[in-house]
């Protein structure tokens, strides 16, 4: 309990950071390259720490990591967040802690070298957590999802539609249950996220989740990572 109300209060304190991880270090990843090192001098080190809190791999309480994915989606989801598009629903609290933690991000400048400094880093691995039915996912894919997302999953930035190969598996369910469950994708203005919602509505739970499954096994660009057994005492 103690550590909860450490994670919430460092959530809301220091900026969740970007989209919806914990640590305030940075990986190796993240310090070799050129566009990464100057969005990181126009961000501030201050800010990303803050982001980190949230946005890393440290704790089981976290955020998505948000590496690798492309500028121009990070930017749109922050300045959703900034104007109130994402992050005013109150049944969705991670949603919430990240509109509160917008306050930080000052400038539109600041918001854009974010958003650059995320992209320009390579996607990061991350064991796969979600069970479901590859075959039916496949399918609900081709019919449902690759018209808008890729048939690799690759995203159409054309009609603005994000990759979902880059993405970690709890996460990408997290979110199709929240479009689902009318915790995301409700504001007027946010024609994405209004096509979600109804596109995640038109399935069940179980479909969601082997469509994920789906995606997680066949289409990240990522190598699973391997569960590490603890030492034997």
């Amino acid at each position: 309990m103690r550590l909860r109300r450490f994670f919430l209060r460092q959530c809301a304190g220091l900026a969740l950071g970007l989209w919806l991880g914990v640590g305030c270090a940075l990986g190796p990843s993240q310090v070799v390259s050129t566009p990464a090192v100057t969005a990181l001098g126009q961000v501030g080190q201050s800010t990303l720490d803050a982001c980190m809190v949230c946005h890393s791999t440290r704790e089981m309480q976290r955020g998505p990591v948000l590496d690798g994915q492309p500028e121009w989606y990070l930017a749109e989801q922050l300045r959703n967040f900034k104007s109130g598009r994402r992050g005013k629903n109150l049944a969705n609290r991670a949603g919430t802690l990240m509109g509160a933690a917008m306050a930080k991000v000052e400038t539109e400048a600041q918001l854009a070298a974010l958003a650059r400094y995320f992209a320009s880093l390579k996607p990061k691995p991350f064991i796969r957590v979600i069970r479901g039915d590859i075959a039916i996912g496949r399918a609900h894919y081709a019919t449902r999802c690759a018209s808008c997302h890729g048939a690799s999953g690759e995203g159409k930035p054309e009609i603005e539609s994000p990759p979902v190969n880059v993405q970690e598996d709890w996460f990408l369910l997290d979110q199709l249950r929240k479009y689902a469950n009318d915790q995301r994708g409700v504001h007027p203005s946010d024609a994405g996220g209004l096509m979600m919602k109804a596109a995640a509505a038109a399935l069940s739970q179980d479909d969601l989740r082997h469509v994920v499954a789906y995606i997680a096994k066949d289409l990240t660009v990522t190598p699973p990572l391997q569960k590490v057994a603890p030492p034997k005492q």
